[in-house]
């Protein structure tokens, strides 16, 4: 009995030891590596909160990510950008009929009639009308997610306290 205590203990000293840091941070990226191949696309907040929930007519899908079906209505990300509104009434025929703008978005999920999805680092809930085919902001919480990584992996990148990284762009 005493052994496997003993055993235990030690084991649980070993692992804590892998937690503990001993003053070696090169495990950390602190700071932006300057041989990077993208740049960040950043915004003041308010321009970046002006710009959220703009309704457009539809356009080619490009460069897509997840997807969200909710009644005759599929829902296609344009990565970074926002969120194509595909009319599936007929799914032998589905129609591209608009473009919600939500920049630096990934992802979205609705409950009952709310919409809710990531505007870079905040969090937005919104209803659509379809009889005025309007949108109304419901709810934004700031600074609910991280930055918007790079597609080089993920680097913290230094900016202003009322900027946003709401995308990313090759270096030319």
């Amino acid at each position: 009995m005493k052994r496997s205590i003993l055993l235990i203990l030690v084991s649980a000293l070993f692992c804590l030891q892998a937690c503990i840091g001993w003053g070696n941070d090169d495990d950390f990226v602190t700071g932006f590596p300057s041989n990077s191949n993208y740049e960040p696309v950043i915004m003041q907040r308010t321009e970046f909160e002006n710009s959220t929930l703009l309704v457009n007519t539809s356009r080619p899908i490009e460069d897509s990510g997840k997807i969200y079906v909710k009644g005759n209505y599929i829902f296609i990300n344009e990565v970074n950008e926002g969120f194509h509104i595909i009319d599936n009434s007929d799914p032998t025929n589905p129609t591209n009929i608009g473009f919600i703008q939500v920049l630096g978005s990934s992802d979205l999920s609705i409950k009952n009639d709310v919409f809710y999805a990531n505007n870079a680092r905040d969090l937005i809930a919104f209803k659509i009308d379809e009889a005025t085919e309007t949108l109304t902001l419901t709810k934004r919480l700031e600074n609910v997610f991280p930055q918007i990584w790079s597609p080089a992996g993920p680097m913290y990148y230094p900016i202003g306290e009322n900027e946003i990284i709401v995308d990313w762009q090759p270096i030319n």
